[in-house]
């Protein structure tokens, strides 16, 4: 049977007939030559967006597949954690000092001068395709240079009956996102003589907060937890962060615990949506014989506060919201299991993609690749990063930069009238609960850190 007739199969239904559920764990080492690549694409997927991630009662076993037969970066990060500078990081390989994505509606060519991903692979003859949500400036989502196939949207999107726009030519779709997604991914792998380099880019979990018919209700009755620091008093918080809390008629604050976990509840039942829908796009790929020479990476252009210091949303230096899931799932390229030492950034996805494709990344990309701590879980790429970013919700005009290294976050916010400190124990304090910038035991500490931060500025050009 052919490629093109087995996806069809499967995408009309077929795979429940074909007896056993294909297990990707089989889906073979290096069968020779460059692997396709496959990224799925989350938006606003926290770090512990699986139960094989972290969750205690989130069931999601096509997540949990990739991790257990993977690689599994329990701290990744997003350099900026905003939808658009995040995904210009990944598709560069830049920071936002450097791309000058700062915001969710940039105005500059963020391109321009820079490496792009998708162009790195086709000179090295990979078919390129994005399919879903792109976030990035593109009116009337217009074919993009170095995409071979881009099946997008402008804007944010729906989660339901959503129009695309297929390589110029619009397309109405029925029903839930996601799995239009996994269609409209089906049909350019059936095309394909080559390899190639797929992102298939979910809107979910993001808001607004419907999941899917199969999977809305799918967790009542099942115990949400609500984080420890849900109820810390505004007090506890640096002032900055108050104003966060505090800010936009308190749009980012957590008000009736009611509402709020009805709403959490709806978050993680988007995850099951996500779920499903990868699901389905393995066990066809893995029929059509397209996982036999195979990366698949998961990941998220930032991570979403829920509940955490009586917060929502994203956009500050808190764990939750910076962090994000990456797996790296390739049997015979990479060793399974987690990576406690390395911290990874979403700058270092272009690189790596590239050195799995057996390429060279660009010399302008600022990122690592991640390839000695695929192979080697004891390795230990990088000590510590800037995060930086203008400070979401709060004072008018206040900039948030963060050192974050395997024990300790220093975060300094910056206005035209002033700067304030936060210091955070990770290991004695994961939850962030206790501001030590005022410990006098604690100064040598925050002076460390706090020069770090102004020489990796000054070697950056972040001004």
């Amino acid at each position: 049977m052919t490629r093109s007739c087995r996806l069809a199969l499967v995408a009309l239904g077929a795979l429940a007939s074909c007896g056993a559920e294909p297990d990707v764990a089989d889906a073979g080492g290096d069968a020779g030559g460059p692997p396709n690549l496959l990224v799925v694409y989350c938006d606003d997927l926290r770090f512990d967006g699986a139960a094989s991630l972290g969750s205690a009662f989130l069931p999601t076993p096509h997540l949990d597949r990739l991790a257990g037969e993977g690689a599994v970066f329990p701290r990744s990060y997003a350099t900026t954690s905003r939808c658009a500078p995040s995904r210009a990081s990944f598709l560069t390989g830049t920071r936002a000092s450097t791309h000058g994505v700062w915001v969710n509606r940039p105005t500059h060519d963020w391109r321009a001068g820079l490496p792009f991903l998708p162009e790195a692979l086709q000179q090295q003859g990979y078919a390129t395709a994005w399919i879903g949500k792109w976030h990035l400036p593109n009116p009337g989502a217009r074919p993009v240079p170095g995409l071979d196939h881009f099946a997008s949207y402008e804007g944010p999107g729906a989660h339901f009956d959503q129009e695309f726009v297929v390589d110029g030519e619009p397309r109405a779709t029925e029903g839930f996102q996601a799995e239009a997604l996994t269609e409209l991914a089906l049909e350019f792998v059936e095309r394909q003589d080559s390899p190639w380099f797929l992102v298939v880019s979910h809107k979910a979990p993001h808001v607004p907060l419907t999941p899917a018919p199969d999977q809305s209700g799918a967790l009542d009755g099942v115990e949400v937890p609500l984080p420890a620091s849900a109820s810390d008093p505004l007090e506890a918080l640096p002032p900055r962060y108050r104003l966060a809390r505090e800010g936009e008629s308190g749009r980012r604050g957590v008000g009736d615990l009611d509402a709020w976990r009805a709403e959490v509840q709806a978050y993680w039942e988007l995850v099951l949506g996500v779920d499903a829908a990868v699901g389905r796009l393995l066990e066809s790929l893995e029929l059509a014989g397209e996982l036999e020479n195979a990366v698949v990476l998961l990941t998220s252009d930032n991570g979403q506060l829920l509940g955490e210091h009586g917060l929502r949303q994203k956009g500050l230096a808190y764990e939750p919201a910076i962090r994000v899931p990456l797996v790296v799932w390739a049997p015979g390229r990479v060793v399974p299991g987690r990576r406690e030492g390395t911290l990874a950034l979403n700058l270092d996805l272009a690189p790596t993609l590239l050195g799995l494709a057996e390429a060279r990344a660009p010399e302008a990309m600022e990122g690592l690749d991640l390839g000695p701590a695929l192979l080697d879980p004891s390795r230990v790429l990088r000590e510590r990063f800037l995060y930086q970013a203008p400070a979401l919700g709060g004072e008018e005009g206040l900039v948030e930069r963060a050192v974050v290294d395997r024990r300790w976050k220093y975060i300094a916010f910056e206005t035209p009238q002033g700067r304030d400190e936060a210091l955070f124990d990770l290991e004695q304090d994961p939850d962030e609960r206790v501001d030590l910038s005022s410990e006098p035991t604690l100064e040598a500490e925050r002076a460390r850190l706090a020069a770090w931060l102004a020489a990796e500025r000054a070697r950056l050009g972040d001004a």
